[in-house]
């Protein structure tokens, strides 16, 4: 039968219905369970209160009966029975007085007197009056007569006979009391003389029943051996109707239905033939229990409101991929009219199209499969191919098979090719990588794939067996042949980058990343070369030696026009960082461009132009990033540096005489200062020490010191001939401080002091007329 495509959706939604329905039909059962519980634990309470009750109050009546015993086998009160009038040799204030010693050990028996028939006379222990007035001044009966008290209590056959709950004023002072009498002497029937009447107080009853739960808001019974109700907390000494028959069995506790409510029946019989019944309304019980189950079917309902409303969310939520791929199904159908089967049937249907479309477009991919291998290569290579796609189906799918799980990759840049091609164009560079393609391909076989990554750079995926040295040395062989039937047969030089070999078809990305580190190694191995990245993988990062005191030292050369010193220091820093310690590519590419900066400095310093260095194509930044090694970047930075010294010393041959005139002429003029030195007259000048010292010497064949202390002892000498100065002054006027130093090197330098020197020269009448 064909269904709605709703049906569904109703489908998960009645079943999480159906689920929600389960917990909440679980907790009902439970909770039913719980109230019965509840009730039998209520009722069991109650009966074993019943118990406790029985239990005082049959131990009670075992005293009314030794009460009874007592009065009937006293001796001096038996006189009054066994005794004619006539004999009696007792008075009846010994009969009060033996009353009197005669008492209820508990009090449960709140009093008690003897009529005696014959007399007609009341004895208790207090008091001997008449019947009339005893029962009608002193203990007079609310509810009975005089002549009812003798008709029913005082007349006829008693033996623990009780009457219910009655009245009795003493002092003007009500009190209730259950009443029982016994005839005297015991077990005469016929011949009776006397009754023996006890009252029992029934607030003493009444406090046991009270300790029952629920005491107050039910009814207790009492009934005697009779099945006369002797005492109720309801004000009535009726059983309700049908109650009765409940209790006559021994003790036990039922349901018991009493005017259209429920009630709880517990009940027990004593030793005595009493019956206990407790009668509570089952709405009190559960009183506790019907507020919680009030609360809890509110949140039950809510509950399953809510549930109802979060199944349909759910349900909702459940059929929306559903509904998603039907939609996604129909919008690339044709259909026509509303669907007719369900979503299942749909999708199933679907589905099976879908197969039968994939399989017609797998064939036609068949034939486009060069071009997507090539593809899934590339990305292979770039690490970007997916986890599933690495699987054995997807690799076979594209007709990609490695027979070895250990994994290779091998990077061809060709370097120079310009005595196989002409002109470099794209139809040469094609050319180039379809002969490349074509020798690895024939020389790999199915050991793995080549493709094509740049321009003048192709990828080649080998599988090994294993990361062996065996293995190793037949991938070197390969690379080896494949490098000289280039370089022989087609004139291309090719620089060959090696990664490690690793496990596993995943590792390929990364072995492509090692092999572009190991042909980044080109510019210190030089080009045309092979590159194991085991032979770069385990070098350590250093960082290049070029420290400002060797930058500032070089740049002196280059303004000097040294170009010797200046490549030397090259040299020096080419076979200290490069060399001997084996940088980084990229470090070495910075350290070049760190001395290519140094060159431009100077440039701009001594403001060279490029035109008339390298001509109007020129640019220096392009030579040196042009550069296929560090030594061919070394190299063209020699030919830099050695351009910009020839420019310095054609333009520093007038310069340097009129510079060495000034420095003379600024020493002669400012000999008499003593702050004078060979710093002050750098920075004068705005040159460095080295080099001012080094032009002077070069120029005048003496260093600066030596020449300012010629000028100075040249002054000194002309003023020695004044006689109107000091040595101290003489000295001060040619830069010294204190006659000491300026006589230490007068004496050095003529071989006689100061002093002696003017005597000569007075001698020799050179003198100057003071």
């Amino acid at each position: 039968m064909l269904r709605r495509r709703k049906s569904v959706f109703l489908t998960l939604w009645l079943s999480y219905i159906v689920i929600l329905i389960i917990p909440v039909t679980v907790s009902a059962m439970l909770y039913a369970s719980m109230e019965k519980t509840m009730v039998a634990n209520a009722s069991r309470s109650n009966l074993a209160m019943l118990e406790q009750v029985r239990q005082i109050v049959d131990n009670h009546l075992q005293e009314i009966d030794q009460m009874a015993v007592q009065i009937a086998t006293h001796p001096k009160l038996q006189t009054l029975w066994t005794i004619e009038e006539s004999e009696k040799y007792v008075q009846y204030e010994e009969a009060v007085r033996a009353l009197r010693n005669i008492r209820s050990g508990t009090g449960f028996i709140d009093d008690f007197y003897i009529h005696l028939r014959k007399q007609d006379t009341i004895l208790t222990p207090t008091m001997k009056t008449d019947t009339e007035t005893f029962f009608t001044q002193l203990y007079p009966f609310d509810d009975k007569s005089l002549d009812e008290v003798r008709s029913e209590l005082l007349s006829g056959y008693h033996f623990k006979t009780f009457w219910p709950v009655t009245g009795v004023k003493e002092n003007a002072v009500v009190k209730n009391v259950i009443l029982t009498a016994v005839s005297l002497p015991l077990g005469e029937k016929e011949n009776v003389w006397g009754t023996l009447v006890m009252m029992i107080q029934d607030q003493q009853i009444y406090d046991l029943l009270k300790q029952i739960e629920w005491a107050n808001s039910g009814a207790m019974y009492i009934l005697d051996d009779t099945g006369q109700v002797v005492l109720s907390t309801a004000n009535r000494y009726d059983l309700p109707e049908g109650l009765r028959e409940e209790v006559a069995a021994g003790s036990g506790y039922t349901s018991y239905q009493s005017g259209g409510k429920a009630n709880l029946l517990s009940y027990t019989t004593g030793q005595s033939g009493w019956k206990y019944v407790s009668l509570v309304p089952k709405d009190v019980v559960l009183e506790r229990i019907n507020e919680l189950k009030t609360w809890a079917l509110t949140l039950l309902g809510l509950v399953v409101v809510a549930g109802a409303v979060a199944a349909y969310w759910m349900a909702y939520r459940s059929y929306s991929p559903i509904r998603d791929i039907v939609y996604t199904f129909l919008n690339g159908k044709n259909t026509d009219g509303p669907m007719k089967v369900n979503e299942y049937e749909f999708i199933k249907t679907s589905i099976a199209e879908t197969m039968a479309e994939g399989k017609e477009l797998k064939e036609k991919l068949e034939g486009h499969l060069p071009v997507v291998r090539a593809y899934f290569l590339s990305r292979l290579l770039k690490g970007q191919a997916d986890t599933v796609s690495l699987e054995a189906p997807a690799l076979q799918f594209m007709g990609v098979r490695f027979p070895h799980e250990h994994m290779c990759v091998v990077i061809l840049e060709v370097d120079e090719s310009s005595e196989f091609v002409r002109d470099g164009s794209e139809r040469d560079w094609a050319l180039i990588r379809f002969i490349l393609f074509n020798l690895s391909t024939e020389l790999i076989g199915e050991r793995g794939y080549v493709t094509e990554t740049e321009r003048n750079r192709l990828a080649i995926l080998l599988s090994v067996p294993d990361s062996g040295e065996g293995a190793k040395r037949e991938r070197d062989g390969l690379i080896e042949q494949l490098k000289r039937v280039v370089e022989e047969r087609f004139r291309m030089k090719l620089s060959v980058g090696v990664s490690s070999i690793r496990f596993g078809v995943p590792e390929i990305g990364r072995c492509y990343g090692e092999a572009l580190n190991a042909l980044d190694y080109r510019i210190i191995h030089g080009a045309s070369s092979v590159i194991h990245f085991e032979q770069i993988g385990d070098m350590e990062h250093v960082y290049y030696h070029y420290p400002i005191e060797t930058e500032a030292q070089l740049i002196n050369y280059m303004k000097s026009g040294e170009y010797e010193e200046a490549v030397r220091l090259l040299d020096e820093l080419y076979e200290r960082n490069v060399a001997k310690h084996g940088i980084t590519p990229e470090m070495s590419k910075t350290l070049f461009f760190d001395l290519l900066s140094t060159m431009l400095k100077v440039m701009n310093a001594l403001k060279l132009d490029e035109k008339q260095l390298y001509g109007e194509a020129s640019d220096p930044v392009k030579q040196i990033a042009n550069g296929k090694s560090a030594e061919d970047m070394m190299n063209r930075i020699k030919e830099l540096c050695g351009a910009i010294c020839q420019s310095v010393r054609g333009a520093r041959t007038d310069q340097t005489g009129r510079l060495n005139e000034r420095l003379k002429r600024f020493i002669e003029e400012n000999c008499s200062d003593n702050a004078l030195s060979l710093t002050s007259i750098a920075d004068h000048f705005g040159m460095t020490p080295q080099y001012v010292s080094g032009l002077f010497k070069k120029q005048n064949g003496v260093n600066v010191t030596d020449y300012m202390v010629e000028v100075r002892i040249r002054e000194a000498k002309r003023l020695l001939a004044d006689p109107g100065l000091t040595v101290l002054q003489v000295a001060q006027q040619v830069g010294y401080a204190t006659d000491i130093g300026f006589i230490r090197v007068f004496k050095k330098v003529e071989g006689i002091t100061p002093g002696k020197y003017r005597e000569t020269l007075l001698q020799a009448g050179e003198m100057k007329d003071g």
